[in-house]
Formats: C-alpha cells, structure tokens, sequence
C-alpha cells in the first residue's frame, strides 16, 4: 500500500523495548583447587602458624648379635614450614540514585559478582601455587614445558599411569575415601576420552558427582573438569600452548587463613571457594562488608554513597612436593 514507508520510525517513542526481570547467569568455572588441601585458622593474635614434620627412619637389615647392644640410630631431622595469611579484598560503590532507579537488584547482584571475584581469586591463588610448587613432568616422556610439540605430544593414558606410578613409589597418601584427586581442563579431557584404554577403563559418576565438577574415575582417582585449570599460552614448541593436569596426594599442600576472616575452601562435599553461586545462592566464602548510604556520617551528609566489598586473609604453602604432580601437557585444542 503506498504511502506507508516511515510510519515506524514516526512511531518510535511508542515502541518500547521489553525489559525480562530475569537476568542472564553468567559463566563461572568450577572452582575445585583449594579443596584438596590441609586446612587450619590461626586464631587472632598469632599471625604465623608452624607446621613441623618428622623424617622417618630406614629399614634394618642386620641381624642382632647375641649379648650386643647395636648402634644407636641417627636421630630423625625436622622440617618445618611456617607461614603467614596475606590480606586480599576489592569493593564497589554505588549511589542511592542507582539503587532506587535501577531496574535491576543491582546491590545484591553486586554481592553475587563480588563474592564469585572471591572464589575465583582464591581458587586462583591457590592453583597457581600448587602448580608453581609441584613436581613437573611432561607428556610423552619430553623433558621441557618448551619442547611439548602440538603434534607428537599429546596427553595419553601411559601419561597418567607415570603420574600415579610415581605417587605410588614416593608412598604418598591417598585422600580420604581413596585415589589422588586429578584436576584437568575440560580440554584435556575430550582429549583422553579420544584415548581407548582411557575410555575402557574411565567410570562415570552420576549427576550429583557432575554437580561438584567430577566426571568419574580412573584407577581408582577421581577426576575434576575446571575451565580453571592452569594454562601456559604459547608454552611449548611452535607457540603451542601448554595445559595442565595436577595429581593431589593428602597434606601436599596446605591453605591458612586468619580468624573469622578465613575463607571456606571446600571440601569434597561441596563446590568449593564461591561454588554456591551455580546451586542459586550468593557465595559466603569470607567477609562481606556492606556500607548502606549515610555511614560515612560528615562524608556523605545527604547519604548519597554506599559500598559492597570482600575481605579475606589467606596463604598457601607446599607441604610436600613428591606428592603433588603437574604434567605439563598438548591436548586437541593448543
């Protein structure tokens, strides 16, 4: 019909966008590092904590002469660890024109990002120590993160025998309920799942398994899928980048905090540092500290500012680097 172009546009402020209320999730990894060390607080007043540890003594292989007293033994040595929680935190601040104006909750959607900042620093912190403290070893039998190539050195399942092998050898302790915990990126994993003596012998968990970020089992180790999980961009040979894959014994490594300001690292039982958010409830991993508008007192006299923030004190520290491997490693995707 003619005559009709432009109606539209002659139209616009009648046209109004629709607004959904319900927000959009966003993308959080499984945040699954600090939940296989050994936990403790200092308590207020002693900001150090002393781990000590006793070596052992070797095997006797002379027998006994008849009336003679044998030697004494060689006193076992100490190692000792200590260690003092850092201080680490962040805030926003919002106005009381935001919050009234806003169609959104924006003040308890800034508690739910700032409380997954937490949990994704601390899983952070925490898997670039381990990492950085752990035994090496590299796929393929290669001797160097820098000489992983992207064709000939890709992760296998004889990788993960050595890995667990060499736990086995240096008597490393299994966790609680058995196996050594694996943390693997996603990556990887579709990698091995392309490997037939993986896949013949890799046990599938059930939902509430996949819930907590395990995928199932591989002699008797309980696998961890995490887009967290360390990469090493343009690591290896020819710019391909590296992945990791961390095999955990029990008291490998360790996590501190201070008071009530530790922070909740997990545990097998649950999601771990901030993991609450995908079960739909805002993470309580440490402090929030909320500032309503007014509480600056003579700052803020028309009681204009408020602020949300996050405050923890926390340290972790290798205990034990035999029992805690990194194979540096090529998957389909470097």
């Amino acid at each position: 019909m003619a005559g009709m172009a432009g109606q539209t546009a002659n139209f616009g402020d009648a046209i109004k966008t629709t607004y959904d209320r319900r927000l959009l999730t966003r993308a959080l990894p499984r945040l699954v590092h600090a939940r296989f060390g050994m936990q403790a607080r200092v308590n207020k007043g002693y900001g150090t904590l002393e781990l000590r540890k006793y070596s052992g003594l070797s095997a006797v292989s002379t027998p006994l002469d008849e009336g003679v007293t044998p030697s004494q033994q060689s006193a076992p040595t100490v190692a000792t660890t200590t260690i003092t929680p850092l201080w680490y935190g962040a805030w926003l601040g919002y106005t009381d024109k935001l919050d009234l104006t806003n169609y959104d909750p924006i003040v308890s959607e800034m508690v739910g990002i700032l409380g997954e900042q937490a949990g994704l620093s601390i899983d952070t912190l925490v898997r670039n120590a381990i990492t950085d403290g752990a035994t090496a070893d590299y796929s393929n039998g290669v001797s160097a993160r820098a000489s992983l190539a992207a064709v000939t050195d890709k992760i296998s399942f004889s990788d993960i025998i050595i890995q667990i092998a060499e736990l086995e050898a240096g008597d490393a302790m299994t966790m609680d309920g058995g196996g050594f915990p694996i943390i693997a990126h996603p990556h990887s994993w579709a990698t091995l799942m392309q490997d037939d003596t993986f896949v013949t012998l890799f046990t599938r968990e059930g939902g509430q398994a996949l819930r907590t970020g395990q995928v199932g089992t591989i002699l008797n180790c309980p696998m961890y899928l995490s887009s967290n999980a360390r990469e090493y961009a343009d690591g290896g040979a020819s710019s391909a980048d590296v992945y990791s894959m961390l095999f955990i014994a029990k008291e490998s490594f360790g996590l501190w905090g201070l008071a009530s300001l530790t922070p909740n690292y997990g545990s097998l039982d649950n999601g771990g540092v901030g993991y609450a958010n995908r079960t739909g409830s805002p993470p309580r991993p440490l402090e929030i500290i909320m500032m309503e508008p007014g509480s600056a007192g003579s700052l803020d006299p028309l009681k204009q500012r408020g602020t949300i923030a996050w405050k923890c004190a926390h340290e972790e520290a290798i205990l034990n680097s035999a029992w805690l491997r990194n194979l540096e490693h090529i998957n389909d995707f470097s």
